[in-house]
């Protein structure tokens, strides 16, 4: 198990580089970024948690974190960074108050499929461009729980968490496959929109999507 979790931190820290760079290639110095799904913190914390933050590569004042937990202890923490906390739904901000919008791995566990909606239309809103990432469903092994395949199936999956893993719920882990994603693009108020397919050897492991509110759409 050791080695499973050492190989693990290894994976998820060179996807998490990669999502950083191929953001940093499309968000440009100066640009102001919401940071959506940013977790409370009273210390140091773990590397891993709110990694964009950690590694955010402009002046501070361009940076926002949004996130649902009581986030009043990390400006002492982030000094010069904008922190701000909200009970889900829709953000608290204007239209088109950012240029970017950041958000790592969040979409799953905002609920239901009109959550999900939801989610993805308040980043349209309050920004010019957004870039969000999610797991893919049907990779081999559930990075939450750690479980072989079982998350194929969601009845299966939520019966084994309620016996396992009993603070997974379908309200709070809602995975999207490729299929599933696209067609909450498709109804979503995107106009052009890119599916990013990022790999592990062969397998999809998560997924990068693009989107604007311009003109055209793409696939």
């Amino acid at each position: 198990m050791l080695l499973f979790n050492k190989l693990k931190s290894k994976v998820m820290k060179k996807s998490r580089e990669e999502k950083l760079a191929h953001f940093y290639s499309l968000c440009k110095q100066g640009m102001t970024v919401l940071d959506v799904g940013v977790s409370s913190e009273s210390g140091e914390g773990m590397p891993a948690r709110n990694y964009f933050l950690k590694n955010f590569k402009d002046d501070p004042k361009y940076y926002t974190g949004l996130g649902v937990q009581d986030l009043s202890e990390m400006n002492n923490l982030f000094p010069n960074k904008r922190f701000v906390q909200y009970q889900g739904g829709k953000f608290p901000f204007d239209d088109d108050e950012f240029d970017w919008i950041f958000s790592n791995a969040v979409i799953e566990h905002v609920g239901n499929d009109e959550a999900q909606l939801m989610f993805i239309n308040e980043m349209l809103r309050v920004a010019k461009n957004v870039f969000f990432t999610t797991p893919n469903k049907y990779f081999p092994i559930e990075a939450h729980t750690n479980i072989l395949f079982l998350h194929w199936n969601n009845n299966i999956f939520y019966r084994w968490c309620r016996s396992y893993k009993t603070w997974v719920t379908k309200d709070n882990l809602y995975l999207l496959s490729g299929a599933r994603l696209r067609k909450l693009m498709r109804l979503s108020n995107a106009c052009a929109y890119e599916l990013r397919k990022n790999r592990l050897l062969s397998l999809v492991m998560t997924y990068t999507v693009t989107c604007t509110k311009s003109d055209t759409r793409s696939q």
